[in-house]
């Protein structure tokens, strides 16, 4: 107790106070920022799909046209004829035709940059006169499609200015003969157009995203425009079928709250990242307006312990002091009782056990006269015993002088085990002086079985000084001769092994005797416990050994009993290790 930080009663009703008002005032904040935030997000999420939805639209009906327009030239004979004439001079001639009918298509569609006709050599013609250039593998599947159109994203050059754009590619098919190809017809978007649109249905900041079928992005726009094209983060799954939805995804190490919508197109998808800290941007208000409210709870708090100790910390210092007054054995103060209060209350119990207090000493020095007494008395009864040790150290001498050396050695054993068990009438010994006792009886028991026991022991010498409690171990030890060597033949071995588990010392007694129904053991002790036993010597010394352990050290300790039919059994004595006097411990073993 004394090496315990004291911790005030006003300290104690201050933290409390501080608790009561701010947790809940914490909770609830915390809460309502959540669920604010959480809702905040969720209309959010909403306007941005059904700002997706309308770009979405938008996009469609552009691709619509894109296709309706790409489809009017791969199937209009003049662009056929240009392409599969073979005369250089023809074909200058209708140059100007082929590009007058590109131009119209094109009429009205503020959208488009260019159309490029390519025919098999390669040679191709641009309306804007842009430079263009073909990735092989796009030309490869432009083939393979036969006629059906590709997007992906590309760069035009005119006059050495490079032109982001969205690219839809056809192979172009002989009306007559669809089997032959006459070139390629590729049709050019400008990303620009498509951003615009965008910013005009969302308009802010957030990154957006135009993916096609294969989460290649065709066009971009994110908060660093030199940032390339990189595929947006997209949930462990991928954006799957859905026509809509949103999920959290990381860039750059900021969270983001992302939406998509998916286009008419064959799983053409928008995306655009919202970040998630504009989004909580309208909770700081309700976080800060906590903040307000705790600390005004923190100003009611002082003010109320201020008040508290006044009327209820002073009485009880008064206590306090009285209570070392106590301590040093002064009973003459006496609190003084107002009022009907709690505080009244223990006033009143302090006074009264104060003077209880001061009844009881007196009785427990009237007690230790008579204990002394007691043991006066009980000095006169050890003549018994000195008479036991002189006849027996008699009859060792007389065997000695007979040359019964044998009979002497078991002479001095059995007195030796009776001196070290009598123990000056002490109920605590050393591990020391139970080992040896234990070896005496053993030399006994030995002798007995015509050295058919063999006896090993495994000690820790740190243990050896302890204060236990006495004659335990040779109990034990007569157990397993009684019920585990002597019933397979008398022949067997018993271990003994002494040694230290943390603050506690533990005796553990093993043999490889016939064993024992451990469960009907148990249960026994368990009978003998509850007063139930029927007197079986093999329940009733464990409970005996168990019901002095305790006695002395508390219910923390005891014994513990495993068993095996046939192979034998082990039995663990635990007790605190503890040096000097031998005290009562409450245990934390069972």
């Amino acid at each position: 107790m004394g090496s315990r930080r004291f911790f005030s009663l006003r300290s104690k009703v201050l933290l409390f106070a501080v608790a009561v008002a701010v947790i809940p005032l914490v909770i609830v904040s915390g809460f309502s920022t959540f669920e604010s935030t959480k809702l905040i997000q969720s209309q959010v999420a909403q306007l941005k799909l059904e700002s997706a939805r309308a770009v979405s639209s938008h996009l469609d009906m552009m691709m619509n046209d894109v296709n309706t327009i790409s489809l009017n030239l791969i199937q209009n004979r003049d662009v056929s004829a240009y392409l599969s004439s073979k005369d250089p001079a023809a074909r200058q001639k209708q140059l100007s035709r082929i590009l007058s009918i590109c131009n119209e298509q094109a009429f009205n569609k503020p959208y488009l940059f260019s159309i490029y006709l390519q025919d098999l050599a390669e040679k191709g013609i641009d309306t804007r006169g842009a430079l263009n250039a073909i990735p092989p593998d796009r030309l490869l599947r432009a083939k393979e499609r036969k006629g059906g159109d590709s997007w992906y994203p590309d760069s035009v050059y005119v006059q050495n200015k490079e032109i982001k754009v969205i690219t839809m590619i056809r192979d172009i098919r002989d009306i007559n003969d669809v089997g032959r190809s006459l070139g390629v017809l590729k049709i050019n978007i400008p990303q620009s157009s498509i951003l615009e649109l965008y910013r005009s249905s969302m308009p802010g900041e957030s990154p957006f995203y135009l993916l096609d079928g294969s989460r290649i992005v065709l066009t971009s726009e994110e908060f660093h425009p030199d940032g390339g094209s990189s595929p947006p983060p997209l949930p462990p799954g991928g954006l799957g079928s859905a026509s809509e939805g949103q999920y959290v995804a990381e860039l750059d190490g900021e969270s983001y709250l992302a939406v998509y919508d998916r286009m008419s197109r064959p799983d053409w998808h928008i995306v655009e990242l919202t970040p998630l800290r504009q989004i909580a941007e309208p909770a700081a208000v309700i976080r800060r307006f906590a903040y307000a409210s705790m600390l005004a709870s923190l100003a009611v708090c002082l003010a109320f312990i201020l008040i508290f100790g006044s009327k209820v910390l002073k009485p009880l210092k008064k206590i306090r002091e009285l209570m070392r007054h106590v301590e040093r054995e002064n009973f003459g103060g006496q609190m003084e009782v107002k009022g009907s209060d709690e505080i009244a209350l223990l006033s009143h119990g302090f006074n009264r056990m104060s003077r209880k207090l001061d009844e009881l000493i007196n009785e427990v020095h009237v007690s230790r006269m008579k204990q002394k007494d007691a043991e006066l008395k009980a000095l006169e009864e050890q003549i018994n015993p000195h008479f036991l040790y002189n006849t027996l150290d008699m009859i060792y001498w007389m065997c000695r002088m007979e040359r019964a050396f044998e009979t002497s050695l078991m002479i001095n054993s059995l007195s030796q085990l009776f001196r070290i068990g009598l123990n000056s009438g002490s109920r605590f010994t050393t591990v020391e002086k139970e080992v040896e006792h234990i070896r005496h009886y053993m030399a006994i028991q030995q002798k007995r079985h015509d050295g058919g026991i063999r006896f090993l022991e495994e000690i820790d010498p740190s243990v050896l000084s302890c204060k236990v409690t006495k004659i335990v171990l040779q109990p034990l030890v007569e157990n397993a001769v009684r019920h585990g060597i002597e019933p397979g033949g008398g022949e067997g071995r018993i271990r003994l092994r002494i040694y230290r588990q943390g603050a506690d010392l533990l005796y553990e007694v093993a043999d490889d005797g016939a064993g024992a129904d451990e469960q009907e053991i148990l249960s026994r002790l368990e009978a003998c416990e509850s007063g139930k036993g029927n007197g079986k010597e093999g329940g009733l010394g464990l409970t005996n050994i168990r019901d002095r352990i305790r006695l002395n050290y508390g219910t923390g300790y005891g014994i513990d009993f495993r068993s095996i039919p046939g192979k034998g059994t082990v039995v663990t004595v635990r007790q605190p290790c503890t040096e000097g006097e031998a005290v009562h411990v409450q245990g934390h073993a069972g």
